[in-house]
């Protein structure tokens, strides 16, 4: 593959899909912020998504579109995102938020104090805005005891700063809210980052359109091959399971193997290929999207490649 192929894979790397769920995501937040530097209110938002969604490549852009300012005598952080570590102790995450802050010492002093400075520097630094990205962590760890004590600091947290603040992460995050009744009522707004929200359009259809406005990105054209319109957004829909990630990732991979072999289109058969190659290795015959032999069911169950919680819990007990 030659630098100009490489050249075209970086582009289509750096696309952006702006669909209609993540588009109303950036407005909810933009408009909060706005609110906040108007009235000095503080709303806050709970933004949930499977894993490839887009909560990570929202957090980007609205950093891209906020950036930090360095000055002689500080940094300006208008707005300040955490991505919340896997091992999401308080004490972690209070370290994490001081790290991007540019304490110099940010797993010295006790959480009391360094909840303090995480105050004193968000002050000093001019922050308007939280985001909080792979909140689900913050779950994830501990019991139901352990719950509480986390969610009671987030709550004492975003009270003492006053300002917005919003929380990204997969859908299980909701239980930690659950216990704690007093962060649940700040949190009552909540926005899904999912395809098949909208009364007159599919899913299905949803996903086709979201592929199509990325192929106009490519250097070659796109081929649905023997399938119609209608039925190949349906095997998209089930390649990807609605999420934008997938979507993309499966037009890289198409587009990666059509530019080293020098095809001059892509094809349903070169989506095959890539399903399996970068998706799921098991995913042939049957239980690949792309196949003529496809059953045409979600690949949700457990070991498959969108399996979900409740899946993971039967197969459990199982």
């Amino acid at each position: 593959m030659d630098k100009s192929n490489y050249d075209a894979l970086l582009r289509f790397e750096e696309e952006n899909i702006e669909f209609p769920p993540f588009v109303r995501a950036l407005h909810a937040i933009e408009d909060q912020l706005r609110l906040f530097r108007s009235t000095g209110m503080a709303k806050h938002l709970l933004v949930l998504g499977e894993s490839g969604t887009g909560k990570s490549t929202l957090c980007r852009l609205l950093v891209q579109k906020y950036p930090r300012l360095v000055l002689p005598e500080r940094d300006v952080v208008s707005v300040l995102y955490v991505c919340v570590p896997a091992s999401a102790t308080i004490a972690a995450v209070s370290s994490e938020i001081l790290r991007v802050l540019g304490d110099p010492d940010p797993n010295s002093g006790t959480v009391q104090s360094r909840t303090l400075r995480i105050i004193t520097l968000c002050r000093a630094c001019g922050v308007e805005l939280l985001l909080v990205d792979e909140a689900q962590h913050m779950h994830d760890r501990g019991k139901h005891t352990t719950h509480y004590l986390v969610g009671d600091w987030i709550k004492r947290l975003i009270d003492e700063l006053a300002l917005p603040s919003v929380f990204l992460g997969l859908p299980r995050f909701e239980r930690l809210l659950q216990v704690n009744e007093q962060l649940r009522r700040r949190f009552s707004r909540r926005l899904w980052l999912a395809l098949g929200q909208s009364d007159e359009t599919s899913v299905e259809t949803e996903c086709l359109q979201l592929f199509i406005s990325l192929a106009a990105c490519l250097p070659i054209p796109l081929s649905y091959g023997e399938y119609g319109v209608e039925e190949f957004g349906q095997r998209l829909f089930y390649a990807s399971d609605g999420r934008v990630a997938y979507i993309k990732k499966l037009l890289q991979s198409a587009l990666a193997r059509a530019l080293s072999d020098g095809y001059d289109e892509i094809t349903p058969r070169d989506l095959q290929q890539a399903f399996t190659q970068d998706i799921w290795w098991e995913g042939v015959e049957r239980l690949n999207p792309f196949s003529t032999d496809f059953c045409f069911r979600r690949l949700d169950r457990a070991g498959e490649p969108f399996e979900t919680g409740a899946a993971i819990a039967t197969a459990t007990r199982r």
